[in-house]
C-alpha cells in the first residue's frame, strides 16, 4: 500500500511541476486512497489549494499532514504561508517556527517569521528577525525595506530614514523605498529632501499614487 501511495505521490509531483493541478490533485487523492496514513500527499493537496486561493482549506490539509507526520517541515511552512495570507499572523509565526524546529533551513523562513512579527505589531521582535535575515544575506532588499517600515511603525523616524537609505544603496530604483524615505524626511521637516525622493519615486513609477499625492500636498503647503 505505501509503495503504491508513494508512486502516485511522485507522479503527482511531476504533474504539479508542469502546472497540471487537476491531474496532480487526482494523483494525490489516489495516493491517500492507497494509504491514508501517508502524510506527503495531504501536504501536496494543501499546496495546490493554497496556490489556487483556497487558503483556509489548505490549512486543514497541512494540519492533517502534520498530525500524520509531526516532523514534516514543508507542511508547517505551507501552513504558515496560508495563515499569513488570511491575516492570522500569530498562527503563521508559530507554524514557521515549527518548520524551523523540525529542521528547515531556508532564508525565506526567517524573513516570514520577521514579517509575521511585524504584522502582529510585535515590532522589536520583527527588527530582531530582519537583522538575522540581513546578517545571513546583507543584500536582501525586502528584508532591508521592511526593517525600515518596521522602524517607521515604531515612530523611530531617523532609524527608518537610515534603513531606507541602505535599501536604496541595494536597489536605487526601489520606488517604495524612495517614497517612504520621502515620508521620513517630511516627518523630520526636511522638505526639500522629501520632495526629491517623491519626485524620484514618480519618475521611476509614474503610477505611484502615494508619491503623486505627497507631491501635491507639498505644493499646496508652499
Amino acid at each position: 500500500m505505501r509503495k503504491a501511495a508513494e508512486d502516485y505521490n511522485d507522479s503527482g509531483l511531476q504533474e504539479l511541476a508542469q502546472g497540471n493541478f487537476e491531474e496532480a490533485l487526482n494523483l494525490f487523492e489516489k495516493a491517500i486512497k492507497e494509504d491514508n496514513t501517508y502524510a506527503k500527499p495531504y501536504c501536496n493537496i494543501g499546496n495546490i489549494l493554497a496556490a489556487t486561493g483556497h487558503e483556509n482549506d489548505a490549512i486543514q490539509w497541512f494540519a492533517r499532514a502534520t498530525q500524520l507526520e509531526p516532523g514534516l517541515e514543508l507542511a508547517y511552512y505551507g501552513m504558515g504561508n496560508s495563515y499569513f495570507n488570511v491575516g492570522n499572523y500569530e498562527s503563521a509565526r508559530v507554524s514557521f517556527e515549527k518548520a524551523r524546529e523540525h529542521g528547515m533551513e531556508h532564508h525565506d523562513l526567517e524573513f516570514m517569521i520577521a514579517m509575521s512579527y511585524m504584522q502582529s505589531e510585535k515590532l522589536e521582535k520583527a527588527i530582531e528577525h530582519f537583522d538575522a535575515c540581513l546578517m545571513e544575506r546583507p543584500d536582501d532588499i525586502e528584508a532591508c525595506f521592511n526593517k525600515g517600515m518596521t522602524y517607521a511603525r515604531m515612530g523611530r523616524i531617523e532609524a527608518a530614514r537610515d534603513v531606507f537609505l541602505q535599501a536604496l544603496e541595494l536597489e536605487p530604483e526601489h520606488d517604495d523605498a524612495l517614497y517612504n524615505l520621502g515620508v521620513a524626511y517630511a516627518f523630520l521637516e526636511q522638505m526639500d529632501e522629501a520632495r526629491q525622493q517623491f519626485e524620484k519615486a514618480v519618475s521611476i513609477n509614474p503610477g505611484h499614487i502615494l508619491a503623486q499625492n505627497a507631491l501635491t500636498e507639498l505644493t499646496k503647503s508652499e
